[in-house]
C-alpha cells in the first residue's frame, strides 16, 4: 500500500464513521437553533422536522447510507428516504 493509498483509506474511514453524522447533526443544530438531542428525538414540530431533513440531506451528500443515517437519527431507512425527498422538494427538485 502506497502512502497515498493509506491517506485515502484514512479519509474514507474518517468520512464514513457514524461520529461524522453526529457532527453533521451538531452543525445543523447550531445553525438552526435546535439541540442535537431534539434533532435525533421523536418530536415533530415543523421547524424541527426541517432541521432533521437537512441533517439527513447533508449526511447523504457526504456518502452515508440510509441505514447509517437512520442508526444515528434513530429512524428506519424509509423515514430517511422520506426526509431526503422532502428536502429535495424544498430545494426545488423532484423525487
Amino acid at each position: 500500500m502506497t502512502p497515498e493509498d493509506a491517506a485515502r483509506a484514512a479519509l474514507i474511514r474518517t468520512r464514513c464513521h457514524p461520529a461524522r453524522i453526529a457532527e453533521i447533526v451538531a452543525e445543523v443544530a447550531e445553525a438552526t437553533g435546535w439541540e442535537p438531542q431534539e434533532i435525533t428525538g421523536a418530536r415533530v414540530f415543523p421547524g424541527l422536522v426541517q432541521a432533521r431533513d437537512l441533517a439527513c440531506f447533508i449526511a447523504r451528500r457526504e456518502g452515508f447510507s440510509l441505514t447509517q443515517i437512520g442508526n444515528v437519527l434513530r429512524r428506519d431507512h424509509s423515514s430517511i428516504r422520506s426526509a431526503l425527498q422532502r428536502e429535495q422538494r424544498r430545494r426545488g427538485g423532484t423525487s
